[in-house]
């Protein structure tokens, strides 16, 4: 237990170490309107610290990375010590996927919890970096922190997660490539296409109408907003549809192995069975198949049995005809003959 508590303090600082440069690079580059806030597409790396390590490795990373990018940003160490907090909830929440039994994305149901635990991080750390400046610091002033602070740290940090995480894991081989997981990450890879296409063609269509700064800025969070709005409801939409297509599949694909184990006694769910197109179809003709070959199987077997009844009666006889003509059997014979005669 020591061992593994020194392992989960140890990658937590070591990633601690990597985000704090990344960050205090990247705190350079500030979005239009944010005082302190940049595209950080290195938010990644404590949630995925926090999936692949521990959710407390993640929660670490995240904290103290964060202190120490505004340590060398200038920003202090403890000045925005809510931040703090909300980066290691970053970390900490997609990890605990582990604890639903998920180690490796190998199924729809686990991809979209994966991506689900990302966007709900996000939106609790930012949620709670808010609430504590609300009750302690008093940094923010509203409506104007709106596109100031919490807009821009909530969805830059949820894209790159949705984004990058699925990526780093799929390199690393945290998802396996079924059927599923490609499935749905084709899916998501051409939504995510598709959603940034159309809204950077939708700013670049109005930017000449824009007359100030501010409704450049208000133009370009807006388009986010309905984007990352588009991006939720299609992945969610994209989960649904990618089931109905891979559940048959897998009902299948265990209904063979069931039958490599020699088990014939087949069931599919009703929702496969019955349905009406080529999945339902293939449903309908595999459970006819698995009859025909069970039917066959004990025919096989049972003709087997016959043969062997034969084979062991013919013995039997062979046996009793060597024994009958030896000479000694031919003597106590001549014996028993003579014996009744007498």
């Amino acid at each position: 237990m020591r061992t593994r508590a020194k392992n989960i303090l140890f990658a937590g600082c070591a990633f601690a170490v990597v985000y704090g440069l990344i960050n205090s690079v990247s705190n350079i580059f500030l979005l239009p309107s944010a005082p302190i806030i940049s595209l950080r597409p290195q938010i990644a790396l404590p949630m995925i610290v926090g999936i692949v390590c521990h959710p407390l490795a993640g929660f670490i990373a995240g904290f103290a990375g964060n202190i120490i990018g505004d340590g060398i940003s200038g920003f202090g160490l403890c000045k925005f010590w809510n931040w703090h907090i909300a980066n290691g909830l970053m970390g900490l929440i997609p990890g605990l996927i582990g604890y639903a039994g998920i180690f490796r994305i190998t199924t729809v149901r686990e991809f979209g919890l994966l991506q689900m635990s990302i966007v709900l991080a996000c939106a609790i750390g930012v949620g709670s970096a808010v609430g504590l400046d609300v009750l302690f610091l008093h940094f923010m002033a509203f409506p104007s922190s709106l596109h100031a602070w919490i807009l821009p740290a909530f969805l830059t940090d949820a894209v790159n997660g949705f984004v990058l995480v699925p990526v780093v894991l799929v390199l690393i081989k945290r998802i396996n490539l079924t059927l599923e997981t490609r499935t749905i990450l084709m899916i998501t890879a051409l939504l995510i296409i598709a959603i940034l296409a159309t809204a950077g063609s939708i700013i670049w269509a109005v930017f000449d109408d824009l007359v100030s700064q501010e409704a450049m800025v208000d133009n370009f969070y807006i388009a986010a907003i309905v984007s990352v709005f588009l991006l939720v409801i299609g992945f969610i939409a994209s989960l649904v549809f990618v089931r109905k297509v891979t559940d048959p599949l897998a009902h299948l694909t265990r209904a063979a192995a069931s039958i490599e184990e020699g088990n014939y006694d087949l069931t599919l769910p009703r929702n496969v069975s019955a349905r009406t197109d080529e999945l339902g179809h293939l449903s309908r003709a595999f459970l006819q198949m698995a009859g025909k070959v069970q039917e066959r199987e004990k025919n096989l077997q049972r003709q087997v049995e016959e043969l062997q009844i034969k084979i062991d009666r013919k013995r039997q006889a062979r046996e009793v005809s060597e024994i009958v003509e030896t000479e000694y059997f031919r003597t106590l014979k001549e014996k028993a003959r003579k014996f009744r005669e007498s």
